[in-house]
């Protein structure tokens, strides 16, 4: 985080600045949060506290459905996107903040395998 709403990160020897680093770098940060809050972990938790533990393919079910409904086109544009897009899309202008593609580029690079 550089302080400005900006942040500077990198994967694969590759370095990023900009807004959208810091808007990914939330998701991914509030993500992790979310595995210590009882309010994901338990069925009710304000009522029923600790009693009814979630399994581990319920948890964020709801909020996966939801995002996949409005980013899930991207993931299917991102499987048969050529490299030179993809570069374009990540070396975009510091001020940009959507992140949601580039995140689904990095991790499309992090699942592809080498020939």
């Amino acid at each position: 985080m550089t302080g400005d709403g900006s942040c500077i990160g990198s994967k694969y020897g590759i370095t990023f600045t900009g807004k959208w680093v810091w808007g990914m770098k939330d998701y991914i940060d509030r993500g992790f949060m979310k595995l210590f809050d009882p309010n994901y972990l338990f069925n009710d938790y304000a009522n029923k506290g600790y009693s009814e533990p979630l399994e581990n393919n319920e948890l964020f079910e709801d909020e996966n459905s939801k995002l996949e409904s409005e980013i899930g086109y991207l993931r299917k544009k991102v499987a048969i996107m050529d490299p030179v897009e993809a570069g374009r899309l990540l070396s975009c202008g510091e001020d940009e903040t959507e992140f949601h593609e580039r995140f689904m580029i990095l991790m499309r690079m992090h699942n592809d395998i080498p020939f």
